[in-house]
């Protein structure tokens, strides 16, 4: 036995877009999930007998309904009026009149059982047509505007005003009234009939008149109706926009490193579902291939570390659904090429789903049982609903740790640019004056003072790799705040280079660890700029820190970046930027021959409009 989960169309993607298949035979549908449900609209439907279909344009096609005015009432007005002003005029020697009336009352039962839809087009014009024509026969069959049945022609132009409006009931009318009033004043003369025929006429013209003004009123209610309707559908579906990023908020794993992100997940669905063998495997980039992550309640033996995906996966794979197998076939134990229908050996029933983020596959999860039939329809709802989250945050933690190799390369390419600089032309330089030493020493020349002045450059040397290697193990810390960070570092500046550096601090709260070491990476690198680069004799670091926002200023009185050589990027400028723009600062720098100011500003959503 085999099930397999997968929610229903949205009306338009949610994060992912998913397909739709309807339930299996002998299945019954599964419900669906609300990370990837969006609201359906549905076609209105009334109650009402009548209707009348328009669109938002007020163009008539067959998509929208609007209520009009029910015909039942006139049409039996229109009878018992019928039966009052013909009540001296029925005997049985008067056939057309019976007959006549015998056709309008059979007619009007079947009206009332199947109404007119009110709908504009051409099926329902042709069947007014009929009935105009229907009811303008029997009114010639039994005497023309003086026949009894001449009111029932009101309800039919009403009929004709509800569905295509003033000017078409006033064709069927007009068209009824004129071979009426033809035959009519043949038969009486055109002296008895013309006050008569006019009083029809008349009376069919405002017919005409108030059912188109009721028909466009019905569209004008119908349009702010839809228009209604739309509002809510939008409010609806932001709704279940902000439902599900906040299910998505609660069950995301809060840690970026990947190894966090896999316990989190592991421990989310043991908590969940009951499983014997979970295991999850992440696709490679550089092999494209899937490769195991995480193993629990099985070990993975060397002839299988590339796992050979059963049908239940790649099923899993190919469509964003959540795939059970409830009787999978073990292999033999004397057949060692035969192969599992499971991931994990030994499996009876299994659950498969694939880990998707930004529209593709990253892995997948297997959730697996040594008994058949394992796993109910409500542990593959809720594992359809963890794999949409946690593949995100998986993608969100392999992202991110890409991002710190990039930084950890960044850095050391930062660090054998400053030894290549600095200790690496110390080290050129001891090595021409031992052989310039050896040299005068091959020669019988005294070489006691070249060794000395060796011994200290190799103590400057010493020096600086220490300084080099202290600068790279400060850090902010929990127990020490970015000002405390930036004094020492500043007093070690001043001792080493000879740059009078003065710190001035204005700190009324501590931002978060992140920020401040960004701060203290974008400080140390300035100031280091100052010392090697700048050739400054003055600079002063401010830092102003308010609950608004946070200002860092490095300014020097040196030659400006411009004048002052060096790498292309500015004694790492970009850097500089890059770490800024990381935690939601903004970084300016204002170079010229008289010095530079680098300036860092960082402001609380609800801070000040502009820096102090």
């Amino acid at each position: 036995m085999s099930e397999s989960l997968e929610p229903r169309e949205p009306s338009r993607p949610l994060l992912i877009g998913f397909g739709q298949s309807g339930p299996k035979p002998g299945e019954v549908e599964p419900p669906s999930w609300p990370l990837v449900e969006r609201r359906r609209s549905h076609p209105s439907t009334f109650i009402g007998v009548d209707r009348r279909l328009v669109d938002r344009g007020g163009t008539s096609n067959s998509a929208s309904t609007v209520q009009a005015a029910p015909l039942l009432p006139f049409r039996i007005a229109g009878l018992i009026g019928a039966a009052f002003r013909g009540l001296s005029l029925y005997s049985t020697t008067s056939w057309d009149l019976n007959i006549a009336s015998a056709v309008v009352v059979a007619y009007t039962i079947f009206a009332l059982v199947r109404p007119v839809p009110y709908r504009n087009d051409n099926r329902t014009r042709m069947r007014v047509v009929i009935e105009a024509a229907l009811i303008t026969t029997t009114i010639l069959m039994s005497g023309g505007w003086s026949s009894p049945l001449a009111v029932c022609l009101v309800p039919t132009c009403m009929l004709a005003g509800f569905v295509g409006g003033t000017v078409f009931s006033a064709q069927i009318g007009g068209a009824a009234a004129t071979i009426i009033t033809t035959i009519f004043l043949q038969d009486v003369g055109l002296s008895d009939g013309v006050g008569q025929s006019e009083l029809w006429i008349g009376l069919l013209l405002l017919v005409s008149v108030t059912s188109g003004i009721s028909h466009r009123a019905s569209i004008e209610s119908a349009r702010n109706q839809q228009a209604a309707l739309d509002r809510v559908g939008r409010l609806a579906e932001a709704n279940a926009l902000l439902f599900s990023l906040q299910r998505i908020a609660q069950t995301l794993p809060a840690s970026l490193d990947l190894q966090d992100v896999l316990d989190s997940t592991v421990t989310r669905v043991q908590s969940l579902i009951d499983h014997s063998m979970l295991t999850i495997l992440l696709h490679n980039d550089l092999t494209n291939s899937l490769v195991p992550a995480r193993i629990q309640g099985y070990t993975l033996d060397n002839s299988r570390q590339q796992l050979s995906l059963p049908p239940a996966a790649q099923e899993a794979l190919r469509a964003p659904k959540t795939v059970r197998r409830d009787n999978l076939k073990v292999a033999a134990a004397d057949d060692p090429e035969a192969m599992n229908d499971g991931v994990a050996p030994g499996a009876r029933s299994g659950i498969y789903a694939a880990l998707r983020a930004r529209g593709s596959v990253i892995g997948i999860i297997a959730l697996e049982s040594l008994e058949p039939a394992h796993f109910r329809p409500q542990d593959v709802e809720v594992l359809h609903g963890l794999t949409e989250p946690f593949g995100i945050a998986i993608d969100n933690a392999r992202l991110f740790k890409r991002l710190r190799i990039a930084s950890a390369d960044e850095e050391r390419n930062r660090i054998a640019r400053d030894i290549h600089d600095d200790i690496g032309s110390s080290l050129a330089f001891l090595g021409f004056e031992l052989d310039r030493s050896i040299a005068n020493a091959a020669r019988g020349a005294s070489v006691e003072v070249a060794l000395k002045d060796l011994r200290g450059e190799v103590s400057n040397m010493i020096g600086n790799i220490r300084e080099t290697l202290y600068d790279l193990r400060s850090d902010v810390s929990e127990n020490q705040d970015l000002p405390a960070t930036l004094t020492q570092f500043i007093e070690r500046v001043r001792a080493r280079s000879g740059v009078d550096v003065s710190f001035e601090s204005n700190q009324s709260l501590r931002l978060s660890i992140a920020q401040e070491r960004e701060l203290w990476h974008i400080a140390r690198e300035a100031l280091i700029n100052v010392e090697r680069h700048a050739r400054a004799t003055t600079a002063s670091v401010r830092w102003v820190c308010k609950p608004s926002h946070a200002i860092l200023t490095i300014r020097d009185n040196g030659v400006g970046l411009s004048a002052g050589g060096g790498r292309v990027d500015s004694y790492g400028m970009i850097g500089m930027r890059e770490r800024a723009a990381s935690i939601g600062g903004e970084l300016t720098a204002e170079s010229s021959p008289s010095g530079t100011v680098i300036r860092v500003g960082l402001r609380q959503p609800q801070g000040a409009r502009q820096w102090d």
